[in-house]
C-alpha cells in the first residue's frame, strides 16, 4: 500500500506540487490587503453571485412548493378530522335520538341495523342483524324514530328480511288526522306517496298527519306513516288526489326497531 502511494507521489509530484502552490497563492492573496487583490476579490464575488443567484432563486422556489404541498396535505387532513367529528356528533345526535324513542314508547322495541339493501321480485328489500334469536318473527312491525318502515317478511338464526311501505306492490290502511278518515295508501315514487278514494265531502288539507289506522292485521294503529303536501280534485269531482311524503328517508335509513311483542 505504501510503495503503491510512493510510486503514485513520484510519478505525479510536479502536479502535487503545482496544486500546493496555488493552494498557497490563492491563500496568501485572500489575506493581504493589496487593492488590486481586494478589486479582484470583489470582481470575483460579483460574477459568483450572478451565477449562484438562479441557483439560489431556485433552491427558494423548490422549498416553497414543498412548504405548499405539505401545507396542503396538513389542510386535508384537517378537513378530513373535522368531517370525521361532524359525522361522529351526528351518528351519536341519532342514536341519542333512536334511544328516546324507544324509551317513550309504548311498545317494547328492540334495536337493529341495516346491514343491506336491494331490489328483490319488485320489493324493496333491507337485510336486518336480528332474528329468531333475538325473538324476530315473520310480520314483525319495524319502525324508525320518524315513524313505520315496513315489515319482517324472512327470518333467519342471526338476521331477517324486510319488506318497506315505500315500494310499488305495498298497501298500507291508513288515518288522515285530525279528521280521522280512513284510506288505502300507495307509494308512487321516491319518498312521495298517493292515497286514493277519499270523498271530497271530507275535509282533507296540506300538511295534515297520516298515521296507521290499526285495521291491518300487521301495523298497529297510531302509527306515523307521513304528511300531506297536495290535495287536489280527481276528474270525477268526487274524490280526492292526494300526495304526501313519508316521514322515514328510505334512502339514507340505517338503524331501525322491530316490534317483538305479540301484539
Amino acid at each position: 500500500m505504501l510503495s503503491k502511494l510512493y510510486d503514485f507521489i513520484i510519478r505525479k509530484h510536479l502536479e502535487i506540487l503545482t496544486v500546493i502552490f496555488v493552494g498557497v497563492s490563492l491563500l496568501l492573496l485572500s489575506r493581504t490587503e493589496n487593492h488590486v487583490v481586494l478589486v479582484l476579490q470583489t470582481r470575483w464575488q460579483d460574477f459568483t453571485s450572478v451565477i449562484k443567484k438562479p441557483l439560489i432563486e431556485q433552491e427558494h422556489k423548490r422549498r416553497v412548493m414543498e412548504e405548499n404541498r405539505q401545507l396542503r396535505k396538513d389542510v386535508f387532513l384537517l378537513k378530513r378530522e373535522l368531517a370525521q367529528a361532524q359525522s361522529l356528533m351526528m351518528e351519536n345526535q341519532r342514536l341519542r335520538d333512536m334511544l328516546g324513542f324507544r324509551d317513550t314508547s309504548k311498545y317494547e322495541l328492540l334495536p337493529a341495523l341495516i346491514v343491506y339493501k336491494g331490489f328483490k321480485d319488485g320489493t324493496n328489500i333491507i337485510t336486518l342483524n336480528r332474528g329468531k334469536r333475538d325473538n324476530v318473527k315473520e310480520n314483525s312491525v319495524i319502525v324508525n324514530k320518524e315513524g313505520l318502515v315496513g315489515r319482517v317478511i324472512a327470518v333467519g338464526n342471526r338476521s331477517s328480511l324486510a319488506g318497506m311501505i315505500a315500494e310499488p306492490e305495498a298497501r298500507l290502511s291508513i288515518c288522515i288526522n285530525p279528521v280521522r278518515v280512513y284510506g288505502i295508501l300507495k307509494w308512487h315514487h321516491g319518498n312521495i306517496f298517493v292515497i286514493d278514494d277519499i270523498p271530497t265531502s271530507v275535509d282533507v288539507r296540506e300538511g295534515w298527519t297520516v298515521m296507521t289506522s290499526g285495521l291491518s292485521e300487521i301495523y298497529p294503529e297510531n302509527i306515523p306513516v307521513g304528511r300531506i303536501t297536495k290535495v287536489t280534485s280527481s276528474e270525477n269531482g268526487f274524490t280526492y288526489l292526494i300526495e304526501g311524503e313519508y316521514f322515514v328517508p328510505f334512502k339514507n335509513l340505517r338503524e331501525v326497531f322491530i316490534f317483538i311483542h305479540d301484539r
